[in-house]
């Protein structure tokens, strides 16, 4: 019968060293999120932008300009998501809507 392995004293574990990389991640996915989240932000902040300015023109909108502002409408309303849950996939819905707008508002210009 073989004896069980001693078990080393606190001071002998690397419990210090792990909390300190666990508080280290935390850190890192904490500023990852924030400038994800810029990142998503400043994109919307600057097609809203856009679609404002747009509508304070006093020039008549060409068609290909109102079908890409009902195709745009129609992206928008499409997005399903739960805030409340944190899902990434929630996320990723986000982020492809908003690559779906940036491709119709790149046409404008």
């Amino acid at each position: 019968m073989k004896d069980e392995p001693k078990a080393k004293p606190a001071s002998a574990l690397p419990l210090q060293t792990v909390a300190e990389e666990l508080a280290f991640v935390r850190k890192t996915f904490r500023e990852l999120i924030g400038a994800y989240s810029a990142q998503i932000e400043s994109e919307l902040t600057q097609m809203h932008a856009l679609v404002v300015a747009e509508a304070g023109s006093k020039k008549k909108l060409p068609g290909s300009r109102v079908t890409d502002l009902r195709d745009m409408l129609m992206i928008l309303r499409s997005l399903e998501v739960k805030p409340a849950k944190g899902r990434r996939r929630d996320l990723k819905k986000v982020e492809t809507l908003v690559e779906e707008l940036r491709t119709i508002v790149d046409r404008w210009e």
